[in-house]
């Protein structure tokens, strides 16, 4: 009797084994083609009883939040759009673009067309210098600008009403712009939110490789991803790196999905492995959130984040191996709806990393609540 309890210990053991490798297996080598696959919330893990009580919310509040996408394992689990919305609808993603921005620096680097995060800001444009003459403005570094730490008076944010934005869109030379601000404090010191840190990074791309950002982001990091549907602005011949990235919400999560696999697509290595977890890990302190890396949020040592104004969103939940995605029209630039229920339904539903009992009643409900919020009022 005991020899036979021991086996079948044994066999659920063995069992659990051969389930976990043939799930991380499936995880590991899974790339979205034309469509992602999709699963029911259950065989993920999660709860379709809370994930329907998040669009019974959605549909019964005044919420501005247009698309959610989330995906798990390489499988989506939910998309859900609110009408007039449409999966094939872009949307401009707002400062979500900068973690594009961002990932265009580690390709060329990747590449050979940049040396180092290391290298002077001036050092990528000899022919400029600055308006003072301040010799302290050569230790900006690429890295400086990748954390938001310049030094430089930007005052680019709602406190200043955004001045100093207002003054870059005024000026011919966005580049010559930035290095011609103060110097007001050490490089390196302190985060200060600053959207033409990010412009300069794709005037390094254009100046380091002979086209715009827009040109290389399509052939480098678009294509290969499946991403085609997408518009790009530029001002003054230059790709906007701080914003105005237009794309589908199942396209942002392609890019966060390329993130949460390490760089890693259709078993070609797009960004360095490397470059993934620099970015993607806490550089530097800021006030909004536990840190900030290269043009990335951390919001916490699992979670990262591209944000966006208005509601859009792209979380990556590293250690749950899942990729969440908003787009929204929400009415203040920095509110927080996206963010709630993210932390109020979503991680909440994720109950196991092994499926659940299928619960059809709630995964019926989750699918008429769905399609009642695409429909017309």
């Amino acid at each position: 009797m005991e020899n036979k309890s021991l086996f079948s210990f044994q066999l659920i053991i063995l069992t659990l084994i051969l389930f976990f490798q043939f799930t991380e297996l499936a995880f590991s080598d899974y790339w979205p083609q034309e469509k992602w696959r999709t699963s029911s919330p259950e065989s993920q893990g999660m709860s379709s009883e809370i994930l329907s009580d998040m669009l019974d919310v959605l549909w019964k509040e005044d919420h501005k939040i247009d698309s959610i996408i989330v995906i798990r394992n390489g499988y989506m689990v939910l998309e859900s759009y609110k009408y007039p919305e449409m999966p094939h609808f872009k949307h401009q993603i707002y400062s979500c673009t900068k973690s594009v921005s961002s990932a265009l620096i580690g390709i060329a680097i990747d590449k050979g067309y940049i040396k180092s995060i290391n290298q002077s800001l001036l050092e990528f444009f000899p022919e400029k210098s600055p308006f003072d003459q301040n010799a302290s403005k050569l230790e900006i570094t690429l890295k400086h600008l990748l954390i938001m730490a310049t030094g430089l008076k930007c005052e680019d944010t709602k406190a200043y009403d955004f001045k100093g934005l207002k003054e870059m869109w005024q000026a011919d030379d966005w580049v010559q712009y930035m290095i011609d601000l103060p110097l007001i404090e050490p490089p390196g010191s302190r985060f200060e939110y600053c959207n033409g840190a990010s412009s300069i990074l794709t005037a390094i791309i254009q100046k380091t490789t002979g086209g715009t950002a827009y040109e290389f982001a399509k052939k480098h990091l678009f294509s290969p991803l499946g991403i085609q549907d997408i518009h790009w602005k530029s001002r003054n011949g230059l790709t906007i790196g701080y914003s105005d990235l237009t794309m589908r919400p199942l396209d942002m999560a392609r890019f966060g999905y390329l993130f949460l696999k390490a760089g890693k697509w259709n078993n070609r290595q797009i960004l360095s492995p490397e470059w993934v977890t620099e970015s993607t890990k806490k550089q530097i302190n800021n006030s909004e959130t536990y840190g900030y890396g290269y043009q990335w949020w951390i919001m916490n040592p699992n979670i990262y984040a591209a944000l966006g104004s208005h509601g859009q969103r792209i979380f990556i939940l590293k250690d749950q191996k899942m990729v969440v995605v908003f787009t929204g029209q929400l009415k203040e630039v920095r509110d927080l709806q996206s963010e709630e229920i993210l932390y109020n339904y979503i991680i909440p539903a994720i109950k196991s990393d092994t499926p659940l009992p299928e619960n059809q009643s709630m995964w019926e409900r989750l699918n008429f609540l769905n399609t009642q919020l695409q429909a017309p009022p």
